[in-house]
């Protein structure tokens, strides 16, 4: 039975998936990536902190890493005190990071040279999920990793799925954003026109989920965020952006046609360039409303 489990990457995902780990009754081991912060809070309710992610690879029986890019994710396994140097045969690595797929399985048979083992885990539910430990969790790598290591992702989530091979559930993933980011820049088109219109966008908002437009984005997003002009990062937008040129690369060396996605990437691109890449991802909308001086607010 697993009883160690190390986390790094204790951001705006990471902070709240490792606490349920805490509540869950593991024993948790954290190192300070980015902001300290976080890492003090779970400290004071009950993890160790440790001086690097060698050291925290040596302690423990898996490693969760939840990080922002490709760059952070190679840094954290393969780099100067990174999971390489310090982990022993043996370490199941499970990473939450959103990378491309290549980079993963990349990443996998050089940690695999001194017997770690490690499943792309990506995460879907936004903060809300990791919070209440709901997340959409997808995992691809060895079965018999993921089978030991399932108790570890039944702490944070509630839908996990084993998908295939190393990489296999960053595709998913992928899958996922890319879809995310096509309807919310549909929703700002329909709100915007309704609105310029003379509609109510909360009232239509009621409509659709009720319509077959209706979805998780209609219903429980965009109520909370634009409907409310709170756009309070739960899933940043340049991550987003992030995500759709991932898909669009990936796409590329599939010789996959993916008309849509680019469009949508350039005017992800258009609002990063405005300085909304640290709101939430829904602020895409700000650019209609800011384009036809209207106001997007349920009235």
């Amino acid at each position: 039975m697993i009883k160690n489990v190390g986390f790094v990457g204790v951001g705006t995902m990471g902070e709240p998936m490792a606490r349920n780990l805490l509540k869950a009754g593991f024993d948790l081991y954290v190192v300070a990536h980015r902001n300290r912060a976080p890492v003090e809070r779970l400290v004071r309710e009950g993890a160790t902190e440790v001086s690097s992610v060698a050291d925290l690879a040596a302690r423990v029986e898996v490693l969760i890493c939840c990080v922002s890019n490709d760059a952070a994710v190679e840094e954290v396994m393969l780099g100067k005190g990174g999971v390489f140097e310090g982990g022993r045969e043996g370490l199941i690595v499970v990473d939450s990071s959103t990378i491309s797929p290549l980079t993963s399985q990349r990443i996998a048979a050089q940690l695999a040279q001194k017997g770690i083992v490690l499943l792309d885990a990506p995460v879907s539910g936004g903060q809300v999920g990791a919070i209440a430990g709901t997340l959409a969790i997808m995992v691809g790598g060895p079965r018999e990793a993921y089978e030991k290591v399932l108790p570890v992702l039944q702490a944070m989530g509630e839908k996990i799925t084993y998908i295939g091979k190393n990489g296999s559930a960053l595709v998913v993933k992928l899958a996922n954003n890319l879809i995310v980011g096509a309807i919310l820049v549909a929703s700002s088109e329909a709100l915007t026109m309704a609105a310029k219109a003379g509609v109510d966008p909360g009232l239509v908002q009621q409509v659709l989920s009720g319509a077959t437009s209706r979805g998780w984005l209609i219903q429980e997003k965009l109520p909370k965020s634009v409907l409310a002009g709170d756009f309070q990062p739960g899933f940043k937008l340049a991550l987003l952006y992030k995500d759709m040129g991932l898909a669009l690369d990936f796409g590329k060396e599939l010789t996959v046609p993916m008309f849509i996605t680019a469009l949508v990437h350039q005017l992800y691109a258009q609002a990063v360039g405005l300085g909304k890449g640290e709101l939430d991802c829904t602020a895409v909308a700000q650019l209609y409303a800011e384009a036809t001086k209207v106001d997007l607010r349920a009235k």
